[in-house]
């Protein structure tokens, strides 16, 4: 006896699905715990199960129990990808609870298979809600971030082309009418039902291909930000003070550079505990970068030692955002149980000149000119020796 094509299509799909699945959970286990994977990974153990159910739909007492059962996965499947999605993007133009909608989806076909049978209907009304979940999915893939990533492209295109694929499924399985023997046996012999095993897999690889693009740019920011502060490390301000150097010397625009230490750092932690040191580093951290522009940068380059980069800003307005800070660090002492540790903290500051040849340059200049305000006795603000001469209207010139 020849075996229908349908078996086949129905077997491979429950087999990819269930691999996917798996492949997912271990994403979540391995990667972070991320809610949207372990999502995915759900949903692909729904799709499992509804490919499962349609390959043995003959064991079942009657048409109406293997389709509401079948559907009721199917929906799940949907709800929970879209979820997933929804979650990985932190979309706000969707509802936090999705079930309530896929109730109501369900309840469709509920009503077109036992209370107004209606077999094209309620086979239509699946593949029209997964269309409208992958568009869905997909804008929220490409909106996702100003410049989206390569694998972003190609998880939402893949999803497009799955959704079409279901609008003239669903088209199809309308038109055949309300005999439900018929719709049943001629819904998988449509050809864009046939393309299924293609677009599902090839969708599902594009989506774990996205995942691992995460993982990577994750571990990409993980190399370059400190992770008790939050702030660029050693590392990643290298990176950007190289960017920042080029654009000012392309613009013709001045940068500052402000060099800031917490005073008798070791006191506190020797006081307090290091754990309340870490909390230190923490407030401060938030004093520095409250206010800051989006050009602005901010880093944590030792212990307790910061930097500022702070282009299109000139020595003597980077002087008053350092005392700024000063006085703003004095008056904002730190809570510990019923104490309150009050810290202070020196600040050097230096602008580029003509005879900086890099960043770098300009920062030596404004360590320089921290060491001289803690050797002038801390919680001041100074410059560096080169940075103080002054014009004969009394602004400051910059060697």
């Amino acid at each position: 006896m020849t075996m229908s094509p349908v078996i086949y299509i129905q077997g491979a799909l429950a087999t990819t699905s269930l691999i996917i699945a798996i492949i997912f959970f271990m994403a979540w286990r391995t990667l972070g715990e991320k809610p949207w994977a372990l999502n995915w990974s759900v949903a692909f153990v729904a799709s499992t199960l509804y490919w499962l159910i349609n390959l043995g739909s003959v064991f079942f007492p009657g048409h109406a129990s293997y389709w509401l059962l079948a559907n009721a996965f199917g929906v799940a499947t949907v709800t929970l990808a879209l979820r997933g999605h929804c979650q990985r993007t932190k979309c706000e133009r969707l509802p936090d609870n999705l079930w309530p909608y896929a109730i109501l989806v369900f309840a469709g076909i509920l009503w077109t298979t036992v209370v107004r049978p209606h077999a094209g209907l309620s086979a239509a009304i699946l593949p029209l809600v997964t269309a409208i979940s992958l568009l869905l999915s997909a804008a929220m893939v490409i909106r996702h971030r100003e410049q989206t990533r390569v694998a972003e492209w190609a998880s939402a295109i893949t999803m497009i082309l799955f959704a079409i694929v279901q609008l003239p499924a669903a088209a199809y399985v309308y038109g055949l009418g309300p005999d439900k023997d018929v719709v049943t046996g001629l819904m998988y012999s449509h050809p864009s039902v046939l393309l299924l095993p293609a677009g599902f897999i090839g969708m599902a690889i594009f989506v774990i291909f996205m995942l691992a693009s995460d993982v990577y740019e994750d571990m990409k920011e993980i190399a370059v930000r400190d992770q008790l502060t939050g702030l660029l490390n050693r590392r990643g301000f290298g990176e950007q003070s190289v960017v920042a150097y080029a654009t000012a010397r392309r613009t013709v625009q001045p940068v500052s550079v402000i060099a800031a230490d917490i005073d008798h750092f070791k006191s506190v932690n020797d006081e307090f505990g290091h754990n309340i040191g870490d909390r230190a580093l923490v407030h401060f951290t938030q004093l520095l970068t409250a206010d800051r522009r989006v050009e602005d940068i901010v880093a944590r380059i030792g212990g307790e030692e910061f930097l500022l980069v702070l282009p299109g800003t000139d020595l003597i307005e980077a002087l008053a955002i350092a005392d700024e800070l000063r006085e703003r660090l004095a008056a904002s002492p730190m809570g510990v149980d019923e104490r309150k540790v009050v810290m202070t903290s020196s600040f050097g500051v230096a602008a580029i000149s003509d005879k900086d040849a890099s960043l770098a340059d300009v920062v030596i200049k404004a360590d320089r000119a921290l060491y001289r305000s803690k050797r002038a006795g801390r919680n001041r603000v100074d410059l560096e020796s080169s940075q103080t001469l002054r014009n004969l209207d009394g602004s400051l010139e910059t060697n």
